[in-house]
């Protein structure tokens, strides 16, 4: 075709069919260039837009992924600072750890420790300086250190011949109430009266009570004349066993000053005794052989959740039901 072309350019009267034919080839090109133009930049477009596509679904993954995590479920600090603090606890005070998995147990209840602080608490142990005030001290101090785990608010003293002492919190005020040397008789009776009335103690607040009451005697009226029957109408009559568990503590390894609670035990609902340290220990020996650890952490922990709970039975062997109490001071002479 081109060399016809050629043949019709030499001939004049061809010219203008030539011209036109240039023209029209002109046009095609400059369209074919615009086609291309616009093919090109299509393609750009559609790159740009799949990457933008892409970069939205990479921060909807990121987003998702991001939100995942943040509503996944995880332990509460307050929980996981519990479970420290017994742990320390544990250790410390060289606590079983079957036992001490149990003081959990106590998040659920309010401590009240009634102490004995009549004349007889003076009394010496086993040929020792130290009198049966200076251990029931060192008790209080560790049943302190464990309460405010699960209360920030402290723990509540009461005593039987002097004023008590709310939310103590601090070991050292536990030290200076106890620098005040005990005297008089065993009001227990009046004491528990108030004790037992406390809003605490009543049918529909959120905790239950357990009240320790630690002793080395029977109670008496202020006149320091023995009232152990005034004792078991506050307990059965006034004692509200739904709501308050008690147990008494013993600071003495004379049966016979506290023989009377060795019978409620058996007879009174929510009613428990834990005897003294070494009177405990001594069982735990005898069952278990001489061998058998028994730290006084394991003598607390007997005390504050042994008494309610099943694993007590095995480990203590007395196969007596469960207990909770509060612990308030006890007077006595």
């Amino acid at each position: 075709m081109v060399g016809h072309l050629l043949e019709e350019q030499r001939n004049p009267l061809a010219l203008p069919y030539y011209e036109h034919a240039l023209e029209i080839g002109l046009k095609l090109k400059t369209k074919m260039a615009n086609l291309t133009e616009m093919l090109t930049n299509s393609q750009v477009r559609y790159s740009h837009e799949s990457d933008a596509a892409n970069s939205v679904d990479a921060l909807s993954i990121t987003y998702c992924e991001d939100t995942a995590t943040t509503k996944s479920p995880i332990q509460p600090e307050s929980a996981q600072t519990i479970d420290d603090r017994l742990r320390e606890i544990t250790l410390k005070y060289e606590i079983r750890q079957e036992l001490g998995e149990h003081l959990r147990g106590l998040e659920d209840y309010e401590i009240i420790v009634v102490c004995d602080d009549s004349g007889s608490m003076k009394t010496t142990v086993d040929g020792t300086n130290r009198t049966r005030w200076d251990e029931l001290c060192e008790i209080v101090k560790i049943i302190l250190e464990i309460g405010v785990v699960f209360d920030s608010s402290g723990v509540d003293l009461f005593f039987l011949n002097r004023r008590s002492f709310s939310n103590v919190k601090d070991p050292e005020q536990v030290n200076q109430i106890f620098s005040n040397q005990p005297r008089g008789y065993t009001p227990l009776v009046s004491a528990l009266q108030n004790i037992f009335q406390l809003p605490a103690t009543r049918r529909g607040y959120d905790k239950k009570v357990l009240i320790f009451i630690a002793t080395d005697g029977a109670p008496t009226d202020d006149n320091g004349n023995i009232n152990v029957q005034d004792l078991e109408h506050v307990m059965n009559v006034v004692h509200q066993i739904e709501t308050t568990h008690v147990m008494f503590l013993l600071c003495t390894d004379d049966p016979t000053c506290v023989a009377y609670l060795n019978e409620w035990k058996n007879t009174m609902a929510n009613v428990d005794v834990t005897d003294d340290y070494r009177t405990e220990r001594d069982k735990v020996q005898r069952r278990h052989g001489l061998n058998a650890p028994f730290s006084i952490g394991d003598y607390i922990v007997k005390a504050l959740v042994g008494a309610r709970d099943v694993h007590r039975t095995r480990f203590w062997g007395d196969g007596r039901r469960k207990i909770r109490c509060k612990i308030y001071n006890g007077g006595g002479g």
